[in-house]
């Protein structure tokens, strides 16, 4: 498989594989998330990556947790994920986590627009901000099929460049903190520090990402950055940018994720 994805990553914040994972691939590890059918977010729904959870696991007698994150550990070895990542950070990275979950069939979206590695509350006197370049690299690899309205990943491309842009301006105190999680404080943080963007990544690039998100203003659904998928696609895409996981109104959806961040020092 070419490992080569950093540069369109980077340029558009995503990349969509087709028939990343085999029939066979597909059928197992589906066996796998079918076995916990754990929600997003869930402990269950997380697999062993460390020495120190393995022995916590061995000890509890966990004994198919240990065995299906040894496959799951395989299939990262196999497919060469680790290569992408350092090709992409262009440094040695880390495996943060591995999880499998479970969406059942709902009218509401999986999670709504918004970004990671952001802020969503009120700013307490201890926060320390984070390292704009501490974030993930998710590689999300579907196990059944997904379209739009039926849980399929939303992305708006190019917003990770902003995401970063506004990460660093609040870690080195160029602009004053405020939430930014949603797509809607996300906007807001943009305009209250407009000229301040407007400099350092361009007019053309604000104009373009405000006039694209302008739906959430208007409470109207959008479609247009929708990644429709067959099972066993793949998408490895940048947190800091916009997406959202749609609602699954047709079938029940299954992922597998592995994320992986850059090590630092």
């Amino acid at each position: 498989m070419d490992t080569n994805f950093a540069k369109t990553i980077k340029e558009n914040g995503i990349v969509k594989i087709k028939n990343f994972l085999t029939p066979e691939e597909i059928r197992r590890c589906s066996e796998i998330v079918k076995f916990y059918k754990a929600p997003k977010g869930d402990k269950n729904s997380f697999f062993v990556t460390n020495i120190k959870v393995f022995f916590i696991k061995l000890l509890k007698l966990e004994i198919n947790k240990l065995k299906h994150s040894y496959e799951l550990l395989q299939l990262k070895k196999s497919k060469k994920l680790d290569e992408i990542a350092q090709n992409f950070f262009n440094k040695k990275t880390k495996l943060s986590f591995i999880d499998g979950y479970f969406s059942k069939i709902e009218k509401k979206d999986i999670i709504p627009w918004h970004t990671d590695q952001a802020y969503s509350g009120e700013k307490k006197v201890e926060v320390k901000f984070n390292n704009p370049d501490t974030f993930y690299l998710k590689f999300f690899i579907y196990l059944t099929k997904v379209s739009s309205n039926n849980g399929c990943m939303s992305y708006i491309p190019g917003s990770h460049k902003i995401g970063y842009q506004i990460r660093k301006a609040i870690y080195c105190n160029e602009i004053s903190y405020q939430p930014y999680w949603s797509l809607r404080d996300f906007r807001k943080i943009i305009t209250d520090n407009y000229i301040y963007f407007n400099n350092t990544l361009g007019p053309n690039t604000i104009e373009d990402f405000l006039v694209k998100t302008n739906f959430d203003e208007t409470g109207q659904e959008s479609s247009q950055f929708d990644y429709d998928a067959e099972a066993g696609t793949m998408v490895i895409f940048d947190e800091g940018g916009v997406h959202r996981g749609s609602k699954p109104t047709l079938n029940d959806r299954m992922v597998i994720r592995y994320l992986f961040d850059p090590i630092l020092h």
